[in-house]
């Protein structure tokens, strides 16, 4: 194999690799826009952009890269999945997702945190809650329980987080999401958990 065809060919694996790294970050900041947000604020949607940049730009030059070798077969594999990659991780609720399977995996704390609110017991959140919350506190209202997640930074005018209800929600019932805002319960999470915005 010519010393050409050789660097070619290495080049376009490093090229691979590194569209593969690409997409990879993409999807767990994706997924973890939450925790960034708490961490980082402003910087969180940088660092999504970073993400988008760094995948198309190197699965772009991983195509090239083929094309260049005369593999177009691996071209057009590459291409294909840079393209279904981009779609799912574009069209997707991150931010539910990371509800969703948080609720999931840590179902034994939000129980016990249910559980303690049913029988008025000290609420006593577990630490980890301060990463996708505010600051890991729960709120009593009335006859929820509150965790907010999202709370406009500068006015604290709007709002949406977490709700346990002790009986299912009405079309009507409104919780305090922020200062100046009242959210409704929009999505069913199971076990009493509603999403509210």
């Amino acid at each position: 194999m010519p010393v050409s065809s050789l660097k070619s060919a290495r080049w376009s694996k490093w090229t691979t690799l590194m569209a593969v790294s690409g997409w990879i970050f993409l999807l767990a900041a994706s997924y973890l826009q939450i925790p960034l947000y708490r961490q980082i604020w402003l910087a969180n949607q940088l660092v999504i952009g970073f993400g988008w940049l760094w995948a198309c730009l190197w699965s772009f030059t991983a195509v090239i890269s083929y094309i260049s070798v005369r593999g177009f077969m691996r071209a057009a594999v590459a291409l294909t999945m840079a393209v279904t990659l981009g779609a799912v991780i574009w069209r997707t609720d991150w931010q539910m997702t990371f509800i969703e399977t948080t609720l999931r995996l840590q179902q034994g704390s939000f129980a016990e945190l249910a559980a303690a609110y049913r029988a008025k017991k000290p609420l006593d959140p577990p630490w980890w809650m301060r990463y996708p919350s505010i600051d890991g506190e729960v709120q009593e209202q009335g006859t929820a329980l509150y965790l907010p997640i999202y709370l406009d930074e500068w006015r604290s005018e709007r709002g949406s987080g977490l709700a346990y209800f002790l009986k299912p929600p009405g079309k009507d019932r409104m919780i305090q999401t922020a200062e100046g805002d009242m959210g409704r319960p929009v999505r069913d999470l199971g076990d009493g958990w509603w999403w509210v915005e």
